[in-house]
């Protein structure tokens, strides 16, 4: 399953191994460990650009998920879209959260990845399904790698 990421900031702190694993780990417990996904760590200005564009909120955030729309009805669609993280907000969030950094932002990473094959929180019964599944595969890569 190919993860490619990208980065506009110096700094990620996480290596790209965790990214492509998390990443990896999320698509094989909702069955879809084919698609490929891109990652993008940015700035906090570029987030608080993107969030203000495409959500109508005028302040950074944590992650963005850009699906991938079905460009060619009927054939088979490889790319799952896009996910955009900020480490500089996530660092922030980590430490109003009272967690570490690695784990906000691996759970911010597998929330993203869920967004993007249409899982979200809305309403209160899809909120519930999102959060816990994503809370069951952080908790099995917090297991398997000491995050």
């Amino acid at each position: 399953m190919p993860c490619n990421i990208y980065k506009t900031v110096s700094k990620i702190g996480v290596s790209m191994g965790h990214i492509s694993h998390t990443v990896d780990i999320t698509l094989t417990a909702i069955r879809h460990n084919s698609r490929e996904v891109s990652v993008q760590c940015v700035g906090e200005k570029k987030m608080r650009s993107m969030n203000r564009i495409f959500r109508g909120i005028d302040k950074p955030t944590d992650v963005l998920s850009f699906p991938t729309e079905d460009a060619f009805p009927g054939k088979a669609q490889t790319d799952s879209g896009d996910i955009f993280l900020c480490p500089l907000y996530i660092k922030k969030q980590a430490k109003r959260f009272g967690t570490t950094y690695k784990e906000e932002f691996t759970r911010m990473l597998i929330h993203g990845v869920l967004h993007l094959h249409g899982y979200d929180h809305i309403k209160q019964k899809d909120a519930e399904k999102m959060f816990t599944l994503q809370e069951n595969i952080l908790k099995k890569l917090l297991a398997k790698n000491n995050i």
